[in-house]
């Protein structure tokens, strides 16, 4: 769809989310991790200058529970507890759910994952050549995760764990071998929660995936919105410069360029997302 499309699609869009007298609409987004902090979140601060680049007058607001993302994308919409936006990796299934905004928030950093070990196992790691070779170790996910399926659908040991801190205590009990991370995640992660563990040198892990907004399946205009504001974002130059303000100390540390990636399929990718536009991706 054309950017002039797109403006003329917001003329509607932008209207019906205004509420009457010039009043701001609440928008109530899932405080999804312990690092969601309203005043630092990326994805909400990206959001919020999406809407201002589509002159969308809202409030973000944030809820105070953690919420998983199951239950959030099926909280899109609701009548009670309602959600109006949510980030989440991608699947076929939760595009059935909701209304994805098909341009990837994070720009496929989800798609790089390095592995959090024991430092014995990371020194047994790091010598992994082949997917065949990393079937011989165990790997620890979230139960509800897509990862943990596109994990299995590649043949790799997984053990699914019911909570989050759960997965860490599973590596320093020896119950799993490795916890795979994004490099958007793994080096807070390990400062937080990863005493006794480690990053595994000279190895990464790749499937293409993606982080999308998905709104509520009636709500087209501001799904519309959203993603209009992040092709303004894009054509003036200032998603890129938030991406790496938020995340160019995290690639640089990574060094992918050293590592050796095993490269994994992803079987709950939709066909839509646009694995075309390079512009819309990260690469090393």
């Amino acid at each position: 769809m054309s950017v002039r499309r797109r403006d003329l699609l917001l003329s509607g869009a932008g209207a019906s989310l205004l509420p009457a007298h010039g009043a701001l609409r609440r928008l109530r987004i899932p405080r999804v991790s312990a690092r969601a902090d309203m005043a630092h979140a990326y994805p909400a601060l990206l959001l919020e200058q999406a809407l201002a680049a589509a002159g969308v007058a809202a409030e973000l607001v944030q809820t105070d529970e953690l919420i998983p993302q199951n239950r959030a994308l099926q909280a899109l919409g609701r009548e009670t507890d309602r959600l109006d936006v949510v980030w989440t990796m991608t699947t076929v299934e939760r595009e059935q759910q909701a209304r994805a905004v098909r341009v990837p928030l994070f720009k496929g950093l989800f798609s790089w994952r390095l592995l959090l070990a024991g430092p014995a196992m990371a020194e047994r790691l790091r010598r992994v050549q082949t997917l065949e070779e990393l079937r011989g170790f165990s790997l620890v996910q979230g139960l509800d995760w897509p990862d943990t399926e596109i994990l299995r659908a590649n043949r790799l040991q997984v053990i699914a764990s019911p909570t989050y801190e759960a997965m860490f205590k599973q590596l320093r009990l020896g119950r799993a071998d490795a916890f795979p991370r994004s490099i958007e995640e793994v080096w807070w992660e390990h400062k937080r929660s990863g005493q006794g563990l480690v990053v595994v040198p000279d190895l990464c892990l790749h499937y293409p995936t993606a982080v999308f907004y998905f709104v509520g399946p009636a709500d087209e205009a501001l799904g519309t919105a959203i993603e209009l504001g992040l092709q303004r974002l894009r054509a003036s130059g200032a998603f890129d410069r938030l991406f790496l303000k938020h995340h160019g100390e995290d690639i640089a540390r990574a060094q992918l360029g050293r590592r050796r990636v095993i490269e994994l399929h992803n079987p709950l990718l939709p066909k839509q997302t646009p694995l075309d536009r390079a512009e819309l991706w990260f690469s090393p």
